[in-house]
């Protein structure tokens, strides 16, 4: 992979078909393509990454499942809690023609907050799905530019911030 983020965040469908995988691997059943490639973009990432983060609402899911399939992925994980101006953001975003769900997601990359580090913002967000994915690269300039006029009105460390990359679990697997 021609870009390797440090810092990625793994939105929930990625989350769920990861944890499926385990599912059915513990139940002697294959894994279905779209839970192999998850968890395939998952190990290759963990590679390199050094943080590879979950937003709280994924950990919140997954705290409420079996631990022998869980554990794994949130030891795996640091939790990004939503930080200051998230939902501004996310707000914005809704404009572009995101899902309130994506817009959200996306909102994470910049203004998730791991209160362990106490650090905002990912390289990366990695996602299946391929439509927010070609809205958010479509539209990226706009995007870009209205996140850019957010973010120099805000107090300093807030100023710092950057969008984040959108990539999908393919993109992550064929080094895109």
């Amino acid at each position: 992979m021609s870009f390797q983020p440090e810092n990625v965040l793994f939105d929930k469908g990625v989350i769920r078909r990861i944890y499926e995988f385990r599912v059915r691997l513990a139940f002697g059943l294959p894994p279905t393509p779209q839970q192999v490639e998850a968890s395939r973009a998952f190990a290759h990432l963990s590679t390199f990454a050094s943080r590879m983060c979950i937003t709280q609402q994924t950990a919140n899911i997954l705290q409420r499942r079996p631990a022998r399939f869980a554990a794994a992925i949130l030891n795996d994980t640091q939790t990004l809690n939503k930080g200051r101006y998230l939902r501004r953001w996310a707000r914005r975003l809704r404009g572009f023609a995101f899902s309130p769900e994506d817009a959200v997601m996306i909102a994470y990359g910049s203004f998730g907050v791991d209160v362990h580090l106490q650090k905002a913002g990912i390289d990366a967000v990695v996602t299946n799905d391929l439509k927010l994915a070609a809205n958010f690269h479509t539209r990226y300039l706009e995007i870009d530019g209205r996140f850019a006029e957010m973010v120099q009105n805000l107090s300093d460390p807030h100023r710092a911030l950057k969008l984040p990359r959108i990539i999908t679990v393919a993109e992550v697997l064929t080094g895109v």
